[in-house]
């Protein structure tokens, strides 16, 4: 990521709300525990259907774990068209329209490979290191387009390794680039109830038997363990546990 210095990249991100992202998630979660909590998931009810009673995750849950805006505009839900893709991957991503052609054809559908945008962000670094200094004004309208290129970039891979994580870890939806469209409202979309009913979805979807994975932001079940704890063990005791542990 770029220096604390680069004010062009980091005001955009702090501004999107979407920074506590880089600092939450768990490297590795239970194998064991996510196959057993979306065996008790119900799509009826959005909820975790337990030997202690139903429990489930709410917007003031993703507030607290997650720190993301909860209240705002929701995107629909719906499929792009090839047209929208490539359109988008020239516009927002600087693709040249036969590498977004491409890379669509290899997804089969409006969907960019993690490798592929990854790449993508660091050309767009690359090229934004090289123009610190500017000469013309052409030179100043192409630092400022790659710029922007470079933090919506950032932020669709953040999205995508996060909250908006697909049941195959490879690629992200293009979908979620419409609502980086305008870099000055992006503080007002509800990026934590759009990961949540992504997570629910998602969690709705194992109920088939031909689902052999499940998407979303699986930090979020851990606050399901926790009530589990608190259930289970006295509360002091627990506190008593956690103090000694982080000692």
């Amino acid at each position: 990521m770029p220096g604390e210095g680069n004010d062009w990249f980091w005001d955009q991100v702090i501004g999107s709300g979407l920074n506590p992202l880089l600092s939450s998630g768990y490297e590795n979660i239970s194998h064991g525990f996510v196959c057993a909590m979306t065996e008790r998931w119900h799509g009826e009810t959005s909820s975790f259907h337990l030997p202690v009673g139903e429990m489930t995750i709410t917007l003031d849950d993703v507030a607290c774990l997650l720190g993301i805006p909860i209240t705002g505009r929701l995107l629909p839900d719906r499929e792009l068209t090839r047209e929208e893709g490539l359109e988008m991957m020239q516009a927002d991503l600087l693709f040249t329209l036969e590498d977004a052609a491409k890379e669509l054809t290899r997804q089969g559908g409006c969907y960019v490979s993690f490798g592929v945008l990854k790449r993508r962000y660091e050309e767009l670094l690359h090229r934004c290191n090289q123009l610190l200094e500017i000469d013309t004004e052409e030179e100043e309208h192409e630092r400022a387009l790659v710029r922007l290129a470079c933090v919506k970039a950032f932020l669709l891979l953040l999205l995508g390794w996060t909250i908006f994580s697909a049941k195959n870890s490879k690629n992200i939806n293009l979908l979620w680039l419409l609502a980086l469209q305008d870099m000055d409202e992006l503080d007002s979309w509800s990026w934590g109830g759009m990961g949540l009913a992504f997570l629910y979805e998602q969690l709705s979807l194992t109920s088939d038997s031909s689902v052999a994975s499940c998407g979303g932001y699986m930090t979020l079940l851990v606050v399901i363990f926790v009530f589990l704890l608190l259930y289970l063990f006295d509360r002091k005791c627990l506190v008593v546990c956690i103090i000694l542990a982080v000692i």
